[in-house]
């Protein structure tokens, strides 16, 4: 299978990316589950290695299995292809993920500094605070594993010192939560520099937190 429909839309978020500038260069990354016939088969869409998106191609996503192997040609994965398959492992939830190094969400990052809820939808939409992993290195099963630990149930994490990741059910909702972690970084940027940003009332994150995981098929983790 050529799977030409992932393919296009994979390529078509990231060149979105990369004029909203969430992504340069050839930095940042996306990746999708793809359908299969048989459950066992696990395979992924995901973006080249090192490829500019002034030229970068349908052809150049790279199909891989879970253990990262192409298995339709012979492309090099994103170097963070760790850190999806991390995520898709612990996330059954997920059939997609998108890594940016936007400005602001990085700007928290390289503080270390979580996002905490001064924004209604961050919680209905990504779940509530976005939280910073610690830090990992580059590509290193550490930052897979740092990273997916601070995204827990939620949509969004930060990874220190690096940037940050989306996660959702379908590619077009986790391009609109990576959008929406930037927006609500900026705005918590500003309102931190201009005397401060007050969280929205804890009764009001407990319900819109409800609402997240109604809307996500989750449920509330009791541990």
């Amino acid at each position: 299978m050529s799977w030409a429909n992932e393919r296009q839309q994979l390529l078509d978020a990231m060149l979105r990316l990369d004029r909203l500038g969430m992504v340069s260069g050839s930095s940042g990354n996306a990746s999708v589950r793809l359908p299969t016939e048989d459950a066992r088969d696990r395979l992924y869409l995901i973006t080249p290695a090192g490829i500019t998106y002034e030229k970068i191609g349908v052809d150049d996503m790279v199909v891989v299995n879970h253990e990262l192997e192409p298995v339709d040609s012979d492309g090099i994965p994103s170097s963070e292809s760790l850190l999806h398959i991390a995520a898709y492992d612990a996330r059954p939830d997920i059939s997609a993920v998108i890594h940016t190094h936007s400005i602001y969400a990085s700007t928290q990052a390289a503080k270390a500094e979580s996002i905490p809820p001064v924004i209604d939808e961050m919680v209905v939409y990504i779940g509530g605070q976005i939280d910073v992993s610690e830090y990992g290195f580059p590509g290193s099963p550490e930052l897979a594993e740092n990273t997916v630990r601070a995204l827990g149930d939620k949509r969004a994490a930060l990874i220190r010192n690096h940037g940050m990741v989306a996660v959702g059910p379908d590619l077009n909702e986790t391009m609109r939560v990576a959008e929406l972690v930037e927006r609500v970084a900026m705005i918590y940027v500003h309102a931190t520099l201009s005397g401060g940003a007050v969280r929205i009332p804890d009764d009001a994150i407990a319900a819109e937190r409800g609402m997240y995981l109604m809307r996500s098929g989750l449920r509330e983790n009791q541990d």
